[in-house]
């Protein structure tokens, strides 16, 4: 019955409304790989994640509570991390690689069956890992190296930046303000690279920032209220998988700082924490898929605007006839 539905195009020019029902008829289409899959490959991220997700959350909310308790009995030279700085950096760091890494595979794998998806007879139909795999892992490893990029770019911003208001006058708030305000405006456009670098097979890397702030610069209308709408859905998806286990952290933490309780230290607390963060860290990523299929049909939509892919696509088939 699936395949009587007509196939969804990729590119092709469609008005905001348009931009939002495709995006989501391609997920009622083909929820099923996408849940598949991304299970597979994303909850072994989230069993590390999770776990440096509780002991950061844990280790935050003491050193929080201590500052508090240092501030109120005025001993404010007391380190508040006390012997938890070693554990807070750790986890911390566990945290963000697990993020970075879940989030290039999940955006790889998004990518990589919508691409088998336009190449496939069967669309998405029957898929298996060996149909679409290689694709994965070019798609994850681009998506990484952009990540890091981008980090590092906007690491050396905020030392340029933080050293100018170091030495804070008149002069340097007249450049400071301005040119955090213009690095802020240009991460807009250049939410296109991800799709511009990945779909692009030929494009360099310097190539797919030059094309994304191209179609980013033409279609930013469209683009920041798609993905206005889009984070907005993502955001409740977010917040409904995560307040479980965001209620029992704050119960457990408070009842271990205010009274003589050992429940957070109690097996039963720490497994349901555990599977909490489990539910929390999955649907985190599960919620980021629409943002990132909605992401690519704003990339059709402009390239087909400025480039016309359809109509060179047609032109070339017509010659080999």
């Amino acid at each position: 019955m699936e395949n009587l539905r007509p196939k969804i195009e990729f590119y092709r020019q469609r008005t905001f409304s348009e931009k939002m029902n495709v995006v989501f008829a391609f997920i009622r289409e083909n929820w099923k790989p996408l849940l598949k899959y991304s299970f597979y490959l994303i909850m072994p991220i989230c069993l590390i994640q999770t776990f440096a997700m509780n002991a950061f959350v844990n280790v935050a909310f003491n050193v929080g509570f201590n500052a508090g308790a240092n501030a109120a009995t005025g001993a404010s030279g007391l380190n508040p991390f006390g012997d938890s700085l070693a554990s807070f950096i750790s986890s911390y760091g566990v945290l963000m690689c697990c993020t970075m890494i879940g989030s290039g595979i999940l955006s790889g794998l998004v990518y990589a069956l919508m691409e088998t998806y336009s190449s496939r007879e069967n669309r998405l139909q029957d898929v298996t890992l060996s149909d679409f795999k290689d694709l994965l892992v070019k798609n994850a490893w681009k998506y990484i190296r952009l990540m890091f990029a981008i980090i590092t770019v906007y690491v050396l911003i905020v030392v340029v930046l933080a050293l100018l208001a170091a030495y804070v006058t008149a002069w340097t708030l007249i450049v400071t303000i301005p040119v955090a305000l213009l690095c802020t405006l240009a991460l807009i456009p250049l939410l296109m690279v991800a799709p511009a670098y990945i779909f692009e097979r030929d494009i360099t890397f310097v190539g797919a920032f030059r094309k994304a702030w191209k179609l980013g610069m033409a279609t930013l209308g469209g683009m920041i209220g798609l993905m206005i709408v889009l984070s907005f859905i993502s955001s409740v998806i977010q917040s409904i998988t995560m307040m479980p286990w965001y209620l029992l952290s704050i119960i457990g933490n408070i009842f271990s700082t205010t009274s003589e309780s050992m429940m957070s230290q109690s097996v039963a607390y720490k497994f349901a924490q555990y599977i909490l963060g489990l539910i929390q860290s999955y649907g985190s990523y599960v919620a980021s898929i629409i943002g990132a299929i909605g992401l690519a049909f704003q990339y059709f939509h402009a390239r087909e605007k400025l480039e016309g892919v359809t109509i060179e696509s047609n032109i070339s088939n017509f010659s080999k006839l």
